[in-house]
C-alpha cells in the first residue's frame, strides 16, 4: 500500500509524468470501451483513500469513467488518484483526442430532440 501511494505521488512529478505519457502512446492502459473507437484510456482512481475503489480507466475523448477490463481489477484506485488523467492532459495537451470530446445527440428516428 505504501508504495502505491508513493506511486500516486510519483506520476505527478514531471519525470513520472513523462513515463506516462510513454506508456500511454504504446498503449498499456488500453482502448475505450466503444467497439470500432480506437481512443486510448487513462487510469483514473475514484478516491485518494484506501481500499475505497478499484483502478478505472478515464477516455479523454468521451470524458467518461469505465470499469476496466478483467486485466487491471485487482489495483487500487487509490494508486493513481483522481487528478492522474487531467494533470497529464494538462501538461500535453498534445495528447489530447484532436476532433474534441463526443456528444451524444438524442434522436429518434434521426430527428433530433430537443427538450
Amino acid at each position: 500500500d505504501l508504495y502505491g501511494l508513493i506511486h500516486a505521488r510519483f506520476i505527478l512529478s514531471p519525470r513520472g509524468l513523462a513515463l506516462m505519457r510513454d506508456k500511454y502512446s504504446i498503449s498499456t492502459f488500453g482502448n475505450a470501451e466503444n467497439p470500432g473507437d480506437r481512443q486510448l484510456v487513462l487510469p483514473i482512481g475514484l478516491s485518494e483513500d484506501l481500499s475505497t475503489s478499484r483502478v478505472k480507466t478515464y477516455c479523454p475523448r468521451c470524458q467518461e469513467v469505465y470499469v476496466p477490463r478483467q486485466k487491471h481489477l485487482d489495483i487500487d484506485g487509490a494508486y493513481f488518484g483522481t487528478s492522474f488523467p487531467n494533470v497529464l492532459l494538462k501538461t500535453y495537451p498534445e495528447l489530447y483526442p484532436k476532433d474534441g470530446p463526443l456528444t451524444y445527440l438524442p434522436t429518434i428516428y434521426g430527428f433530433k430532440v430537443f427538450g
